[in-house]
């Protein structure tokens, strides 16, 4: 799998550096990144946070950065710097072009399922004997990470989804909709997911109601929200999926951070192959 080094590091230089750069003058917009759709690019090419968001989870809309705008830019480990000569500084490509490709935070239209925060669960077979023991187990393992995890618990509860948050048909009717009781999760066992050992499992179980209950999570407990997801799934078994749906700059105390799947605390980014 393709590893990243020091991407936090590389993006809170980058935005000291556009904050600098826009203090300072008014240069050309970096360049216009074109995305990687994995709708018209071979599945070889795409970047194992994708396989697991699009295979496993279900959720389509995100798209890769491509492995050489990545390596251009110093986003890949082994490359410390941006490319010479490109036309833009580190902070244009941030928070320009390559800012538009990694946080991929959309405006001005309702959020789809790849827009939020998500979390799903696959139990193995030999933790539950069917689908609604594997939904228990699911959710007690998830209030004892957290347990684990935060200091000051949210009252918000979660509930067992078949489907992710903001999908079409996740709820049965207006109804359950307004009383926010999701479509329970439901069949027999299925072949293990890409993350996981092989084996046969149960699911997938999404974790409906996770955005709202982080961020009162990492609110209480004073942990920025990209810490707190890492923090949950170090917790978390291997089973268990959380996808960052990233933060894009907003004024000057909020740092961004870009789009990634965790899995027992191991973090991959959307750049593809």
């Amino acid at each position: 799998m393709l590893e990243l080094k020091h991407i936090n590091r590389l993006l809170c230089s980058a935005l000291a550096a556009a904050l600098l750069v826009g203090c300072a003058s008014k240069e050309p917009q970096g360049p216009q990144i074109t995305l990687q759709d994995p709708e018209q690019t071979p599945r070889e090419k795409w970047s194992d946070a994708m396989k697991i968001l699009r295979d496993d989870m279900g959720i389509k809309g995100m798209k890769d950065v491509p492995v050489e705008t990545a390596r251009q830019y110093g986003l890949i480990a082994g490359v410390s710097e941006p490319a010479r000569g490109n036309g833009g500084s580190m902070g244009d490509l941030a928070f320009g072009g390559l800012g538009a490709a990694l946080f991929l935070i959309p405006t001005g239209q309702a959020l789809g399922s790849w827009q939020i925060r998500q979390a799903a669960a696959w139990v193995p077979a030999g933790k539950a004997g069917n689908m609604a023991e594997a939904i228990q187990i699911a959710m007690d393992t998830w209030n004892k990470a957290r347990a684990q995890a935060f200091s000051d618990l949210a009252n918000l509860k979660v509930k067992p989804s078949a489907l992710p948050d903001n999908s079409p048909g996740q709820y049965a009717g207006p109804k359950e909709r307004f009383m926010e009781n999701p479509i329970l999760p439901s069949g027999g066992l299925v072949t293990s997911p890409s993350f996981t050992p092989a084996g046969k499992y149960y699911g997938p179980i999404f974790i409906s109601g996770f955005h709202k209950q982080l961020t009162v999570d990492s609110s209480g407990s004073d942990i920025e929200r990209d810490k707190a997801m890492k923090l949950l799934s170090t917790q978390l078994p291997e089973w268990f999926v959380i996808y960052s749906s990233g933060q894009q700059k907003s004024g000057r105390r909020i740092i961004p951070y870009p789009p990634s799947i965790l899995v027992a605390g191991k973090e991959y980014l959307f750049i593809g192959k």
